[in-house]
């Protein structure tokens, strides 16, 4: 009997051993600066995605010094699974700075919805999303954008599921993930958009030899950054006593409130036209927005930030200090006077001021800068050149007017920007072309976004949202 109990016990054991090598597959890793992913095993296979630093991946499949990059919790021992390719030279075994990057936007399919192969209702259908199923949204592509699980932690497009139309999503929210039994809080990570996002170029190493071994780790803890604020309510008074503090603006056209003073940040919300928003905490251009009724003077309760030029420029002259609501005349007075008085003299020790009433120009639009050059039949202008470091990595931001009645395809759009980059590209260096169309503000988001490394072309998208108001939409 004793023996009949030590066979069972060893063939247990044995099985336990076999499940978790099955789970165990590979080894756990962090990048130890910002990484590219790449669709095969060479620095000049096509960029598929980035690593942030200090962020938790499993790796295995070793060979030529690349390895299989996969999600930490994935137990498919296969490279089918695999997100990408990096050098294992820049994977160590352990953390040595961590810099979150945060990506995507979580949402909700308010409809059944189709998940196709490429951004075309032409792409074949690869799943469908029930109403209320939430996910992670990134890669936009005109009005299209890549699908991804609610809980992946890799941005990489051989991550994602497919693509479905941005028209039929909605932001999550507590609400939203309470009605779908989703625990948690929802995941809004910053847009790039704008800002490029900061990769480093894996060099290649000589050939390794074998396949990487692991232990055991746990599934990644999910991310989760504040929650989408719900609709602003347009309130004339505020609940008891009213705020005396920042100041009270009426909206006179759309402006967008981002997670963060930057342009590049998530947008969390839109302003309408009419809408009115306490602001405060003025800083490099940027406000804090809250709603008109809070109380509480405290920059974490704040809905998000948004430009001054364009809360203040599109309502401009509404701007009403509440503390000083009984003086407000003669405030305006005084700043009119204070801020546009020209002098000259008529003659020697006689001065004459002259006062410009600059708040009639406050919703005056700027005209669209004059093209100088031409290049693939489009005349254009470099409106501003700028070189930043960003997290160790160089980057030359191009930002270009384009003069054109006719809206630019893609590929054209590609094509041109390929040009500007072949101009302007240095070693070692990323380049980020932003292209604006006439009748856009120059000072918010750009219609196109591509993006280089000093090789190759990395990324590309449009925003045909910021058509919005100009004659081709």
């Amino acid at each position: 009997m004793r023996k009949i109990y030590t066979i069972l016990a060893l063939i247990f054991s044995l099985l336990l051993l076999a499940v978790s090598t099955a789970w165990a597959f590979g080894e756990i890793r962090y990048p130890d600066r910002p990484l590219n992913l790449r669709k095969g095993r060479s620095a000049k296979s096509r960029w598929v995605g980035s690593l942030y630093p200090g962020q938790k991946v499993r790796v295995s499949f070793l060979k030529d010094g690349w390895v299989a990059v996969f999600e930490p919790g994935e137990t498919k021992n296969s490279e089918s699974a695999a997100v990408g390719y990096s050098n294992v030279k820049y994977l160590l075994k352990k953390q040595t700075r961590v810099e979150p990057k945060p990506w995507g936007d979580l949402v909700y399919a308010w409809r059944t919805l189709n998940v196709r192969s490429s951004p075309s209702i032409r792409g074949r259908k690869v799943d469908t999303l029930k109403a209320m199923e939430h996910v992670r949204i990134d890669f936009p592509e005109d009005d299209w954008s890549m699908v991804f699980s609610p809980d992946a932690t890799i941005r990489s497009k051989m991550n994602g599921i497919g693509y479905s139309s941005i028209k039929y999503f909605k932001p999550a929210t507590k609400e939203s993930m309470a009605r779908a039994g989703i625990g948690g809080k929802p995941l809004v990570a910053e847009e790039k958009k704008a800002v490029p996002p900061v990769v480093s170029e894996a060099v290649e190493v000589g050939s390794g030899q074998g396949q990487v071994g692991g232990t055991v780790a746990p599934p990644p803890a999910p991310v989760s950054s504040k929650p989408v604020p719900a609709p602003l309510k347009v309130s004339t008074e505020s609940a008891g006593e009213p705020a005396s503090w920042g100041k009270v603006l009426t909206v006179k056209r759309k402006v967008n409130i981002r997670e963060k003073r930057t342009s590049g940040s998530s947008l969390v919300h839109t302003l309408k036209s009419g809408e009115k928003v306490r602001v405060d905490y003025l800083k490099n251009g940027w406000y804090a927005v809250f709603r008109e009724d809070e109380t509480v003077r405290e920059e974490s309760k704040a809905l998000g930030y948004a430009l001054q030029s364009l809360i203040e420029g599109s309502g401009r002259g509404n701007a009403v200090p509440v503390e000083k609501k009984a003086d407000s005349s003669k405030t305006a007075r005084a700043g009119v006077a204070d801020a546009s008085s020209l002098s000259a003299k008529a003659s020697r020790g006689d001065r004459k001021t002259l006062v410009i009433d600059r708040s009639r120009l406050g919703t005056a639009k700027r005209p669209d800068p004059t093209p100088d050059k031409v290049a693939h039949g489009y005349r254009y202008r470099i409106v501003e050149k700028a070189e930043t470091k960003q997290l160790g990595e160089t980057w030359i931001t191009i930002k270009v007017f384009l003069s054109t009645k006719k809206l630019p395809g893609g590929e054209a759009l590609k094509d041109f920007s390929t040009t500007l980059w072949r101009e302007y590209k240095r070693p070692m260096k990323k380049v980020a072309i932003l292209v604006y169309l006439p009748g856009m503000d120059m000072e918010d988001l750009e219609y196109g976004v591509t993006k280089f490394d000093d090789t190759q072309l990395l990324e590309f998208w449009v925003r045909k949202a910021t058509l919005f108001g100009t004659d081709f939409l």
